[in-house]
């Protein structure tokens, strides 16, 4: 009798890559989800998204409302956000440099971290003011139409950078920033060591971000400072970038990185200005 042949390591890794995505489209605005929804939303047909859903429940990362028959995040997202936390505390050790920045501004600061396609927030602080920048925590920020996806990109590495120049890049508003002007911005953003974001993604925010960097010598996330665009004036932005870039460089040494020399260059120049 012949055995059955493993799945060759290509098609196990597809649907791995499938199985991740499809736990990237639940959000606050969408916790849940049909099937015939989410495949559409997917682009899989129901069959594959039903197979990927069941090995999700089976596991723990997706469970099914028992009335509705809608599917939701299950336990073992918990659980597993619970052992990172636990074992390297980035949100604790972030946090109160965020609530100094907010302090000093008046604005709202928040820190994220980059996937594949797009910066994810991990920690919020918002100003006590009524009108601010509300930042939602499940709202993935694109690469190139945000200071936090393009301070973290001008610093990943070249692998990073090579994706982006040839994904698809989509139009927030009148400002983003187009493909023929990405190379270049970048090139800017890697100079003086931090990225300005003028209403290039919601068209009242304005935002200012410096990279966090991990032990490789390259960007793994962002830290930045999202004010209203009225209230964000060249001094305001200035200042923003100050604080920015000072977090920058605690954050990254305390998780034992060095920042990039630009960082360091850019923090001297903003201290003289």
């Amino acid at each position: 009798m012949a055995e059955a042949k493993s799945p060759e390591p290509a098609q196990m890794m597809k649907s791995v890559d499938r199985a991740l995505s499809l736990l990237s489209y639940f959000t606050v605005q969408q916790p849940e989800w049909g099937l015939s929804e989410l495949a559409r939303k997917a682009k899989l047909d129901k069959a594959t998204t039903l197979r990927i859903l069941v090995a999700l429940i089976r596991n723990g990362f997706v469970e099914q409302h028992a009335e509705t028959k809608r599917y939701r995040l299950g336990i073992a997202v918990l659980r597993l956000a619970r052992v990172r936390e636990e074992s390297f505390p980035l949100i604790e050790l972030i946090r109160p440099v965020l609530d100094r920045i907010v302090e000093e501004m008046e604005e709202t600061a928040h820190a994220s971290l980059a996937t594949d396609e797009a910066m994810i927030t991990i920690a919020v602080t918002e100003p006590k003011r009524s009108t601010r920048v509300w930042v939602n925590p499940s709202q993935l920020l694109p690469f190139h139409a945000s200071a936090s996806g393009l301070a973290y990109i001008a610093f990943a590495s070249p692998e990073k950078q090579e994706a982006l120049f040839t994904a698809d890049l989509p139009r927030y508003t009148d400002s983003t920033i187009t493909r023929d002007d990405l190379r270049n911005h970048i090139d800017l953003v890697r100079q003086q060591g931090y990225a300005l974001a003028a209403g290039s993604f919601e068209a009242e925010a304005s935002g200012v971000a410096a990279p966090i960097f991990s032990s490789d010598s390259f960007s793994f996330g962002s830290v930045a400072l999202a004010g209203v665009a009225s209230r964000m004036t060249p001094d305001q932005q200035l200042r923003a970038a100050k604080l920015v870039v000072g977090a920058s460089i605690e954050i990254s040494r305390a998780i034992g990185a060095e920042p990039h020399p630009n960082i360091l260059r850019a923090q001297r120049t903003l201290s003289n200005a």
